[in-house]
């Protein structure tokens, strides 16, 4: 994980060692192969709500159950094509005109089905006098990815049995080969599902799986590598990555896919660069498609090697152009510049990654800063993605699970989420998965805590219920009151040119408050440069904290005070401010 270069059905996945394999001939295997093939047990979609605009278009995504059998042909179909048609084979749905309709996803026998339950709205168009977009700015996919704010990353494979990840030279002592790998990875069950619940009841709303990490053992039937589950020497042959999608659809989580460009079993094949790059995109391809959707694919720049980096991100956009592609210099997000899981307090969202040069295997300079902080006004959008592990090994990040490892309190974890979060960025906690299949009590508790805490701090926005009051609003749609509004897509915004303005929040009574929030309406760009916030006591205005950058969110710790209005001063901005979000909070728990 170190960067020396870097420089929806209810299926329990819950498995037990099987006997198929990739060089298995034999007429029967367990899990219901025969000579006529793979029986289909069901079907599910990624997801049986989803809202629509008229004229947008989606393609639904559904997995056979399991995922290798033998028919794979499924039947589109809805049930009011005035609100919604679908393409028959494709799965491609078109909203026609508000309303509700069901879109019913069919296997070829006509056996199994599920449903997708469309909600059609009409598109608010924004007014006349909206503000243009500054600078470089997010897709829909980089704006829904940066939302989600807690990640949760597995890995997982068979470092999590022999404790080598592929850095050192030998694997405890021994040549690294196919074979060492296959008898180092040694599961008895593999509770994906528990996984995700972990993640899905602690509001994580992503989780990422190492499917191949820099020792080139593979989680899933890579078609372009032996080294897999699919082997027939691999005492376990459950595909991980298809129990991940299963469980994500179930607790409706998002998917990431970290594809590690390092990978030690390359090396020793005295395979070229070029053949390797084209079996990389091939695999990439692969989990692209089979596990749809993806939404992030992971990059390590780890010894990355000199592929045509534009060439791959081509291949994982060209499946889903919304995909965030994680690296050091994106194109979806970037490395925030270290494993301590905290960005620096200024942090811009966008990022020089053609001027710096940036790719995988190109990191120059002092990375640390400039990922940390991003580049004011840089030529690509590219947030910073803050990433560690909850297990420690000494003072390094434990990737692999350890049972004797050091683990980080929910003390610390709220530490980092007001480091990462609260910063611009996006908290990315690693919780590997135990040799026992399951996320060990241990991390689960901590997790619980945290979410606690989380939860206890952010319940009350102290600010609900108050006027707020600007004497630069832009107009009709974009009043200072706006940033109490709970839809996302109102906001306060100034007219073109004034790029300094002040609110103030006259609270419904005197309040106590340490903490503040900010947000600003991305998918304009990000803009402010300065901001102070100020409170009211004994009649007079008093600074209790300034800051630079807002981005997605902005948490400002300070010392707690008591105050009936709370006044703050946009003191620079790029172009005028448009802010969507603020709130005052009471942290009592934390002890930050």
């Amino acid at each position: 994980m170190k960067r020396f270069f870097l420089a929806v059905t209810a299926i329990a996945f819950v498995f037990s060692s099987c006997g198929c394999g990739k060089t298995d001939n034999s007429g029967v295997t367990p899990g219901g192969t025969t000579e006529e093939g793979i029986a289909v047990t069901g079907v599910s979609l990624e997801k049986n709500e989803l809202e629509m605009f008229v004229g947008e278009t989606v393609k639904l995504a559904a997995t056979i159950i399991p995922a290798d059998a033998e028919d794979d042909i499924l039947w589109w179909s809805s049930d009011d094509e005035s609100v919604a048609t679908v393409g028959e084979e494709t799965g491609l749905v078109t909203a026609v005109a508000p309303g509700l309709a069901n879109i019913t996803v069919t296997t070829d026998d006509g056996d199994f089905t599920d449903v997708c339950e469309i909600t059609v709205k009409e598109k608010t168009l924004p007014p006349a006098n909206a503000p243009k977009a500054y600078g470089a700015v997010p897709t829909e996919g980089q704006v829904a990815w940066q939302r989600q704010e807690l990640l949760m990353f597995y890995h997982y494979g068979q470092a999590t049995f022999s404790g080598w990840d592929g850095e050192n030279s030998s694997c405890n002592g021994q040549s690294w080969s196919e074979s060492l790998l296959l008898r180092n990875y040694n599961p008895g069950t593999i509770d994906t599902d528990q996984w995700v619940k972990v993640a899905a009841e602690n509001d994580f709303k992503e989780v990422i799986i190492t499917a191949k990490h820099h020792d080139g053992f593979c989680l899933w039937d890579n078609p372009e590598s032996t080294t897999d589950v699919a082997n027939a020497n691999c005492s376990n042959h459950t595909d991980v990555i298809a129990g991940l999608r299963e469980a994500c659809n179930k607790y409706d989580v998002n998917l990431g896919i970290y594809l590690s460009p390092w990978d030690r079993m390359i090396e020793v094949s005295g395979v070229s660069t070029s053949v390797y790059e084209t079996r990389f995109k091939n695999a990439a391809k692969d989990l692209m498609t089979k596990y749809a959707p993806v939404v992030e694919f992971w990059l390590d720049g780890n010894h990355a090697g000199n592929f045509n980096w534009t060439s791959v991100n081509n291949t994982i956009l060209g499946i889903n152009p919304q995909c965030v592609i994680f690296s050091n210099g994106g194109p979806g997000c970037r490395w925030v510049g270290n494993e301590n899981g905290d960005a620096a307090e200024t942090n811009w969202a966008t990022l020089n990654i053609k001027g710096r040069g940036l790719s995988p295997s190109n990191l120059p300079g002092s990375y640390e800063s400039y990922l940390g902080g991003g580049d004011r006004g840089g030529d690509s959008w590219c947030p910073a993605e803050c990433d560690f592990s909850i297990q420690q090994i000494g003072d390094r990040n434990g990737w692999f699970y350890g049972r004797n490892d050091s683990r980080k309190t929910a003390k610390q974890l709220m530490d980092l989420y007001y480091k990462s979060v609260g910063r611009n960025g996006v908290f990315l906690m690693n919780v590997p998965p135990s040799d026992q299949g399951i996320i060990d009590s241990a991390e689960e508790n901590i997790i619980k805590e945290f979410t606690q805490m989380r939860r206890s701090v952010f319940a009350t926005n102290l600010a609900d219920g108050a006027t707020v009051t600007s004497e630069d609003e832009r107009g009709a749609g974009f009043e200072a009151g706006n940033i109490l509004d709970p839809d996302y897509d109102r906001y306060f915004a100034t007219p073109d040119g004034k790029t300094t303005t002040e609110f103030v929040v006259e609270l419904s009574g005197t309040k106590r408050f340490n903490r503040v929030m900010l947000q600003e309406y991305i998918p304009l760009g990000q803009r402010v440069t300065g901001f102070t916030v100020e409170y009211r006591s004994g009649g007079s205005w008093r600074t209790w904290k300034s800051g630079t950058t807002i981005g997605h969110k902005r948490i400002l710790l300070g010392d707690r005070v008591s105050t009936d209005a709370v006044r703050v001063k946009i003191t620079g901005s790029l172009a005028c401010p448009v802010i969507n979000g603020f709130g005052l909070y009471n942290d009592t728990v934390t002890g930050l």
